[in-house]
């Protein structure tokens, strides 16, 4: 059995101003972590369901790599840093807020702005990191420190898709909500997979 866990921290600094000529993406791409964060990603490393974990990815974002560190250092593992997790690009909003993106997204996974990727999109690309991972690290258990719509987006793959009364989407795996429109603080989704099978999602913070 291989195991693997999708960990996001949606605790960043909110606070911060960045030069104009500095792009959306640039800008996301550099959030730091919270105080707040970072005291939860160091408790998040004495969590008793990662403590059997071999093998360490993160996006190129620096919330995942903050968030990524102190597991990394307790377990003696290196961080391996892989573009194919890191969030979903947005493109040139306009005079779109992200709010209203997210949710023109959620409705179509076909939608993306221009120079933006659609959740379809994100979806296949994580499907496909996820599926050399299965054939790279058969039977071992692994941690991916990624973000909440890159997160979506592969669970989508296997869950059913429903909204919540703020037409936020929800999914679900076998009767249990995995994903309710809400993403606070950290995180934690464990998969487990019987070669390329799926056997369970479960949510496990």
């Amino acid at each position: 059995m291989t195991t693997i866990y999708l960990i996001n921290n949606s605790l960043t600094m909110n606070n911060l101003s960045f030069p104009d000529k500095e792009s959306l993406e640039q800008k996301r791409e550099k959030r730091i972590l919270s105080i707040e964060g970072e005291e939860e990603s160091r408790r998040l490393a004495n969590n008793k369901d990662l403590q059997n974990v071999q093998e360490i990815y993160s996006s190129s974002y620096v919330m995942s790599i903050a968030t990524a560190k102190y597991l990394a250092r307790k377990l003696e593992e290196e961080i391996q840093i892989v573009s194919e997790i890191g969030e979903r690009v947005l493109g040139n909003l306009g005079d779109k807020r992200i709010r209203m993106v997210n949710e023109l997204q959620e409705n179509d996974f076909d939608y993306k702005l221009s120079g933006g990727e659609s959740l379809n999109e994100v979806k296949r690309r994580m499907v496909r990191f996820l599926s050399s991972l299965l054939e790279k690290h058969c039977d071992k258990t692994i941690a991916l420190f990624t973000h909440n719509v890159a997160i979506t987006c592969l669970l989508s793959n296997w869950c059913t898709k429903g909204f919540n009364l703020d037409n936020r989407l929800i999914l679900n795996y076998q009767d249990e909500a995995i994903i309710d429109g809400a993403w606070d603080g950290i995180n934690i989704i464990e998969l487990i997979f019987d070669g390329k099978e799926l056997v369970s999602i479960k949510r496990k913070k």
